[in-house]
């Protein structure tokens, strides 16, 4: 425990206020600080991410360029992004696009170089950069453990000396003092850390009510959609109903038009029989 003596002074007042100053700092020294847990993780795993993407780079790169060809007019993490779906440039350092490549191309790509028990850690870290990307992180360290021994499973066979830096993180989520030796215990926290964390939890509650509007609007969108695709199939059905009709009806009157046409003949027919008939009376009487 760090004890501070109180200064004494002439002056009774400055004398306590050197009091109250000194058993707030003995109070600091012997109070355990309680760090952000929650954006201590997350920026610990804004590391871990970093380290892995910096140390697949390369090896991403390589065994891409041996896959595609090396094109310098498409090279090859656009071709990939765009098999991907993904329409912006990629950069080849972005964690999240080395996994989802790893993903995506593992069979011609990566399938003999990893082992096939890494496959599925490769999907779980595509699920957790996105959770971490949203804020939505689950909160037990252990989920954090295991990505981070997902990401050091990973990247040992692709450079076995990152795992070290890996190791370390992984000591610092379980034990965080030993990430914080830099940090005075007698220091008071810094204003600034104080308003970044609260303005941090702003932004992610306003971005929790975001994604909850985003959600409504979708749904909305989707009953939009699939009432518009009933009305559409109502509409087609109509339409064919119509067309089905149209047709009927150009039947019928083709069918009419030959009735009303072998009618007329019928009534020359027997006109000219009428005719010929009183012409032959005519003569019979002669």
């Amino acid at each position: 425990m760090v004890v501070f003596g109180s200064n004494r002074s002439d002056s009774g007042g400055i004398g306590r206020r050197e009091t109250q100053r000194s058993c707030v700092l003995s109070h600091m020294s012997t109070t355990p600080r309680t760090p952000d847990v929650a954006v201590g993780r997350h920026a610990l795993l804004a590391r871990a991410f970093e380290t892995f993407g910096t140390a697949m780079a390369g090896f991403v790169e390589e065994r891409m360029v041996g896959y595609f060809g090396d094109e310098e007019e498409t090279p090859w993490n656009l071709v990939a992004a765009g098999k991907l779906g993904r329409t912006d440039s990629s950069g080849v350092t972005d964690p999240l696009f080395q996994l989802l490549v790893i993903r995506r191309f593992w069979g011609p790509a990566f399938a003999d170089f990893f082992k096939d028990d890494l496959r599925p850690l490769v999907g779980q870290l595509v699920e957790a950069r996105n959770l971490w990307a949203h804020f939505n992180l689950p909160s037990e360290a252990a989920y954090a453990d295991r990505l981070l021994l997902a990401m050091e499973r990973i990247v040992a066979p692709v450079a076995p000396e990152v795992t070290s830096d890996l190791r370390a993180l992984r000591t610092e989520l379980n034990d965080p003092e030993t990430g914080d030796t830099e940090i005075s215990i007698e220091s008071p926290v810094s204003p600034d850390t104080v308003g970044l964390i609260a303005q941090l939890r702003k932004t992610e509650s306003a971005f929790e009510d975001l994604q909850r509007r985003y959600g409504e609007l979708t749904d909305q969108l989707t009953a939009t959609r699939r009432a518009a695709a009933g009305k559409q199939l109502k509409l087609s059905k109509a339409e064919n109903n119509a067309r089905d009709l149209a047709r009927e009806a150009e039947r019928l009157e083709a069918r009419l038009e030959a009735e009303l046409l072998s009618r007329n003949r019928m009534e020359w027919l027997f006109v000219a029989f009428i005719t010929l008939m009183v012409l032959v009376m005519t003569l019979i009487s002669l």
